[in-house]
């Protein structure tokens, strides 16, 4: 639950003004506008958009939110934004939530939010796809090799398709970030504990010749059958070609310790 103002400049950087202007101002929208976000669901009509936002500015001033920019990914028609929000939990204690938009202008939900509930919530939620799986959407070189070993749940391939200081974040910025061959090696073997891979179906590719980005689907995570869901991830490649990060965006619930 968490709207990130900077998704706007996203939208007019694709040259999609009209579309820029109605998240900044729907009551004088002038071309229809949709989004999808974690908590709220499907959000469209000039009349809850206004008043989706409006509870949005009061929550971040409330929460004191302060937001981290990442990285932005550019396709043709689709770009990738990331930040980490940090903002006061309802202890009071600071937290870090990962945000990542997908703006993609061909579709008919222009705008889709991807981040955890776990670290505001404390629990996860099972959330319903926001876009079909598409069959021509494969990921180029390291990272491609990447999510075959994932789907494989092939340890010593995934770790191979990272450089030696590689790291892997998950949906929570407060989480320790795996870094280096034996933490990433530790990481994904307890992911594989549940017996077996866990196989991504891609719905989209958005990919600048350093950064790949793609949502998905997951269906399975080893010998578990899990409730379709949706999520995103951006890997990194680094000078020597392997992956120097990958950051996920889901608010999937493994079922392995």
């Amino acid at each position: 639950m968490v709207w990130i103002p900077q998704i706007s400049d996203l939208v007019d950087r694709l040259g999609a003004a009209g579309l820029a202007d109605a998240l900044r101002d729907p009551a004088a929208a002038t071309v229809p506008v949709a989004l999808d976000d974690p908590e709220a669901g499907r959000i469209s009509g000039v009349g809850v958009l206004e008043a989706w936002l409006a509870v949005q500015d009061t929550f971040r001033a409330e929460r004191k939110a302060e937001i981290e920019e990442v990285a932005t990914t550019f396709g043709e028609e689709r770009a990738v934004g990331e930040w980490v929000v940090h903002l006061e939990g309802e202890d009071g204690a600071r937290v870090g939530l990962p945000v990542a938009a997908a703006v993609d202008l061909a579709s008919p939900l222009p705008v889709r939010i991807h981040h955890s509930r776990l670290p505001l919530g404390g629990r996860h939620v099972v959330r319903r796809p926001m876009v079909p799986p598409d069959p021509s959407a494969r990921a180029s070189d390291v990272v491609g090799a990447y999510l075959a070993a994932l789907a494989a749940g092939d340890t010593a391939a995934v770790v191979a398709a990272f450089a030696p200081d590689g790291s892997f974040r998950g949906p929570s910025a407060d989480a320790h970030p795996h870094t280096g061959t034996g933490e990433l090696t530790a990481l994904y073997d307890a992911f594989f504990a549940a017996g077996g891979g866990i196989p991504l179906t891609l719905c989209t590719l958005t990919e600048d010749g350093t950064r790949s980005a793609f949502e998905y689907v997951l269906d399975r995570w080893g010998g578990t059958g899990l409730p379709p869901q949706p999520g995103l991830a951006v890997c990194v490649r680094g000078a020597d070609g392997l992956i120097a990060s990958a950051r996920v965006y889901d608010d999937v619930e493994a079922p392995v310790a």
